[in-house]
């Protein structure tokens, strides 16, 4: 694997759900109909638009794909942009991660320069040639400059324009990030943003992908995946109840549903990769 990955110019159905990982990433949308979910956040992407990821919030692209959904993301882990370059140079690089963590960027009237630096990062990635990898390396260091220089700007402008369906939605996310551990249900979502729970449920259905109880289920999962890594002193039966669920079987079939395998398994999976077991 190498350290920063690129995936140039992608196209068709992601096949994605819900998913969060350890790595910084680097998304821009060039052409499509897409509404992206970045935790509590939904966004209307343009064509030119570029997210910044923390990785380890929840996320999902959720493409109208009657027309063509064409993106490039960039995976990268901090530590080696540490080793590629002096400390005093890569901490301005990575503070928009840092501090922004997850935010929607309009390059506007940079977006010839992005998206040239990205075809050229794209045929160097491609490239067999001797030290091809190292000259895309270099260029993925001038496009976070670029990233730096653009997070300067106050861009979040844009957000003023939300529809009132985009704010239902994120506060139907929000609602859920505060609440997951709880007995969520529609009645309680329907009385606290005092809209109709039918609308909620067909309006998050189109704007997301997914209903209201797989996000709710997937931000369980992907908390209980959090506490198996940090907690190791609880039970799956006391991770289950953490993170929302009543029937500790109804946590067992949700888990394998979503991650492949029973939490008891992930679990021994992690505890072998960290040495533990």
């Amino acid at each position: 694997m190498r350290p920063v990955e690129l995936g140039y110019r992608r196209t068709g159905d992601p096949g994605m759900t819900f998913h969060s990982h350890p790595f910084y990433e680097v998304f821009y949308f060039h052409s499509g109909r897409c509404n992206y979910v970045i935790g509590p956040n939904v966004y209307t992407l343009q064509p030119g638009d570029l997210i910044l990821m923390h990785g380890l919030t929840l996320h999902t692209p959720n493409p109208d794909l009657r027309e063509p959904y064409v993106r490039s993301m960039i995976h990268f882990h901090p530590e080696f942009l540490h080793e590629f370059m002096n400390r005093k140079y890569t901490a301005p690089l990575l503070r928009p991660f840092e501090e922004l963590r997850n935010y929607r960027l309009q390059v506007g009237e940079r977006r010839a320069e992005v998206e040239a630096l990205l075809a050229d990062m794209g045929a160097l990635y491609a490239s067999p040639e001797e030290h091809a990898y190292e000259r895309f390396l270099l260029r993925f260091v001038e496009l976070l400059y670029v990233i730096n220089d653009l997070c300067r700007k106050p861009m979040d402008r844009a957000e003023t324009a939300r529809t009132d369906r985009e704010r239902h939605v994120q506060r139907v996310i929000e609602y859920i990030e505060a609440h997951y551990a709880e007995d969520v249900t529609m009645e309680a979502l329907e009385r606290e943003l005092h809209v109709s729970r039918h609308y909620l449920a067909r309006m998050f259905k189109a704007w997301t992908g997914w209903t209201v109880f797989q996000f709710l289920y997937q931000r369980r999962i992907n908390q209980a995946k959090t506490l198996f890594l940090l907690e190791n002193d609880l039970s799956v039966s006391e991770v289950s109840e953490c993170v929302g669920f009543k029937h500790l079987s109804h946590f067992s079939r949700v888990f394998k549903q979503w991650e492949g395998c029973a939490p008891e398994r992930f679990r021994r999976r992690l505890a072998r990769a960290e040495g533990r077991g």
